[in-house]
């Protein structure tokens, strides 16, 4: 019985209806800023999954099914904004960092973009998979 309690409280809980982030997703493309303009990704190619708990997200991502790169840490939703502070990762540049990537979603797909001083730096869309 007090299994059953507990898992309508989490059903329930006013944290999972207002974060719909929680969850598994996976890459499906992405538009990043470069010196010459943009480049872009898609997978194939670029495999990457990324796991969004209550207070942490982490992701691990394949270039042509080759270890790429790996990183999470903390991050918070304020107004329409995923903002996520690297704590941990193999991208040295990126540690303790804060971004802040506005999004939306669509259906089962979440598109975020994060832009500095008035210019697009990445776009990027992922899709739910639990």
């Amino acid at each position: 019985m007090k299994s059953l309690l507990l898992a309508s409280l989490l059903i329930t809980s006013p944290l999972v209806l207002a974060n719909p982030l929680l969850g598994s997703w996976e890459f499906v493309e992405g538009k990043y800023a470069v010196e010459q303009g943009f480049v872009t990704a898609k997978a194939p190619e670029l495999t990457s999954v990324k796991l969004i708990t209550a207070t942490h997200f982490n992701y691990i991502t394949q270039k042509n099914g080759q270890f790429h790169y790996a990183g999470g840490g903390q991050y918070t939703l304020k107004n329409q904004q995923f903002v996520e502070t690297f704590v941990y990762g193999n991208i040295e540049s990126l540690l303790g960092k804060t971004m802040a990537f506005d999004y939306k979603i669509e259906g089962d797909l979440w598109h975020h973009s994060l832009t500095e001083n008035g210019k697009l730096v990445e776009a990027e869309v992922w899709r739910k998979i639990d």
